[in-house]
C-alpha cells in the first residue's frame, strides 16, 4: 500500500512539472499583420502595430468585401528601444500580441536617416517569436504607421496587399532576415522595396489614397538612405543584385516607329572580377530569355535576319540602360550587387585592407555590364496584326 501511494504521488508530481504553464488559448492571441517604424519625439522610436479583428474579417461564406472597415487596428506607442514601445502597446490589448505570422516591417526614411538601423536587428534576431520571413521596406514622404491605416480596395488588411504587390511582381528576396545578412556582409548592401502613399481612383466618385511601389532604396553600411532608384532604374538594379525572377520589358524599335515588348524569365547575373594595373575591375553580365508579347513595328518575326537582330537591339537597350543604373548607384557610394564580395573570395589579402571603407572605394571601381538575352519566342503569329 506504501508503495502504491509513492507510485501515484510520483506521477503526480511529474504531470504537473510537465503542464504547460503559459500555454494561451487562440481566442487569447493578438495576430500582428505589420509593424511600423517611425521617429518619435525626444529621440524616441514610435511602434504601431496592425492587428487582425477576426470578428470583422470576411469569408467566402458571408457576403461581405474586401476592404471592409473595422477588419484590422493600428496601436501605437513609443519607447527607447523596440520592446519598451511593444509592451506599452501590449498593455493596451485584452489579448498577447502574437508578432510569428507578422507579413510587413514598413520603416519610415527619416527612421532610417536619424538613427543607427542596427538598433533594430537585435529584437528581430533574438526573439524567437520573429519568423525573419516578413517583407522589408521604406516609407518615403510619410510615417510607416499611416500605410497601415490606409485602406486597400481588394484587401482586407494593408499588409496583406503590399506583400502580395511584391510577391506577385517577382520581388520576394526582400526579407528581414535578409536585410540582416546583407548589413553584415562587408562587401555588400542593403536594397529595399520603397512605398509611398499616390491617390488612385478606385470608381466614378472619388479617388483614394493607396500605398504603391515607388522604387527602391540604397542603403549603405550604417543603414542609411543614400538614394532612391526610379522605376526603370529599379529594374535594372533589383535584377543586378540577384534578386529579379521575372520581369517585363518594352521598347522602342530604333526607326522609332512601333514599340517591342518581351516577358523576360530566367534572370540571371554573374559577377567576374580581375586584376586591372593597380587596382581591380569588375564585369556584371545578366542574362534572360526573352518572350515576345507584342510587336507593334513593321517587322515580320518569322524572318530570321529580324529575329537575330531585335536580339541584338534588345540587348543594346539593356547594356546601355543597365550601365547607367551602376554608375549612378556607384556615385552614391553603396554596393548593393556585392560586388565586394566576389573581391573578397578572389582577392581576401586585397580585401582585408579595404573592406571597412568599401563604400568610398566602390565609386571609383571599374564596372562594366554586359548583356546576354536570348529570344526564344516570337508568339504565336510572324508580323504584326494589320
Amino acid at each position: 500500500m506504501k508503495r502504491s501511494i509513492l507510485i501515484l504521488l510520483c506521477l503526480l508530481s511529474l504531470m504537473s512539472a510537465s503542464a504547460c504553464t503559459d500555454f494561451v488559448e487562440p481566442n487569447q492571441l493578438a495576430f500582428v499583420m505589420g509593424t511600423a517604424i517611425d521617429q518619435g519625439e525626444d529621440g524616441l522610436i514610435e511602434i504601431s502595430e496592425q492587428i487582425v479583428v477576426p470578428s470583422k474579417l470576411s469569408g467566402p461564406f458571408e457576403g461581405g468585401s474586401s476592404g471592409d472597415a473595422g477588419s484590422s487596428v493600428v496601436m501605437s506607442a513609443t519607447g527607447r528601444d523596440i520592446f519598451e514601445a511593444s509592451e506599452k502597446i501590449q498593455k493596451k490589448m485584452s489579448r498577447r500580441l502574437m508578432t510569428s505570422h507578422r507579413i510587413l516591417i514598413a520603416v519610415s526614411e527619416t527612421f532610417f536617416n536619424q538613427n543607427d538601423g542596427g538598433k533594430l536587428f537585435d529584437k528581430l534576431g533574438r526573439d524567437p517569436a520573429n519568423n525573419l520571413r516578413d517583407i522589408m521596406i521604406v516609407v518615403k514622404g510619410g510615417r510607416a504607421k499611416d500605410i497601415l491605416m490606409l485602406p486597400h480596395p481588394m484587401e482586407n488588411i494593408t499588409s496583406i496587399a503590399a506583400g502580395k504587390e511584391l510577391q506577385i511582381n517577382g520581388l520576394n528576396k526582400f526579407s528581414s532576415r535578409q536585410l540582416i545578412v546583407e548589413h553584415y556582409t562587408d562587401g555588400l548592401r542593403p536594397l529595399l522595396p520603397v512605398l509611398r502613399m499616390e491617390k488612385i481612383k478606385a470608381d466614378d466618385k472619388e479617388s483614394r489614397p493607396m500605398a504603391v511601389l515607388a522604387g527602391f532604396a540604397a542603403l549603405n553600411k550604417q543603414l542609411r538612405v543614400k538614394g532612391v532608384l526610379e522605376e526603370s532604374e529599379s529594374f535594372a538594379a533589383v535584377w543586378m543584385s540577384g534578386k529579379e525572377t521575372y520581369q517585363g520589358l518594352t521598347i522602342p524599335w530604333k526607326d522609332g516607329h512601333g514599340m517591342l515588348s518581351f516577358r523576360l524569365v530566367r534572370l540571371k547575373r554573374k559577377i567576374r572580377t580581375r586584376s586591372c594595373g593597380d587596382s581591380k575591375c569588375a564585369e556584371l553580365r545578366v542574362k534572360a530569355q526573352a518572350y515576345l508579347l507584342e510587336n507593334t513595328t513593321s517587322l515580320d518575326m518569322s524572318q530570321l535576319r529580324n529575329m537575330t537582330e531585335v536580339e541584338k537591339y534588345m540587348n543594346e537597350q539593356i547594356q546601355q540602360s543597365f550601365q547607367l543604373t551602376m554608375d549612378k548607384v556607384q556615385r552614391w557610394g553603396p554596393d548593393i550587387f556585392g560586388i565586394g564580395e566576389q573581391f573578397h573570395r578572389r582577392y581576401p589579402y586585397w580585401w582585408k585592407s579595404r573592406r571597412d571603407n568599401w563604400d568610398e572605394l566602390f565609386k571609383t571601381v571599374d564596372v562594366t555590364v554586359k548583356s546576354r538575352i536570348q529570344l526564344v519566342s516570337i508568339g504565336s503569329s510572324g508580323g504584326p496584326m494589320k
